[in-house]
């Protein structure tokens, strides 16, 4: 592989354990928590990977695709997502961002309840077998990072 190795470490099959804030930045604290599968493989010699995450908690039959691709030059990453829930928004560009000290910090822009805004994503490798990712919202009013989605992975097998 050429240079994913920021991201091998989710090249496989997971088990995923989401949890999900109820409401944003609305000072919520009650979660709802769902299973997922992911299954994630390497793509064009490892300048990017593709995953696929299943679950029934957005209707039977919900997907989620994700795809990671690389500049080998700068090591940024784009991170791009489309899902059966919504597919009129297609292939569309999520996140950009880059691994420092083995956390991968992501930050874009994302509509919710009909206002804009800054989006992050933080990954990092935990073990050999799990993963953490992060979702936030920057709350403008309390100048402050909510992170308002959690994703554990363990790998099957």
């Amino acid at each position: 592989m050429i240079a994913i190795q920021n991201f091998d470490f989710l090249i496989g099959n997971w088990n995923v354990l989401n949890k999900r804030l109820k409401e944003r930045l609305n000072n919520c604290t009650e979660w709802t928590e769902f299973s997922a599968e992911m299954e994630t493989k390497p793509f064009l010699k490892g300048l990017g990977l593709m995953d696929e995450m299943k679950s029934s908690h957005f209707g039977d039959n919900f997907i989620g695709f994700s795809i990671r691709m690389v500049n080998p030059a700068t090591n940024i990453w784009t991170i791009y997502w489309a899902d059966t829930a919504s597919p009129e928004n297609y292939l569309k560009e999520q996140v950009v961002g880059e691994f420092k000290n083995g956390i991968g910090k992501f930050y874009g822009k994302e509509k919710y309840l009909e206002k804009e805004y800054q989006l992050r994503f933080t990954w990092k490798k935990e073990t050999e077998n799990t993963a953490l990712w992060e979702q936030a919202y920057f709350d403008e009013l309390k100048n402050e990072w909510e992170t308002n989605w959690t994703m554990e992975f363990r790998k099957k097998g």
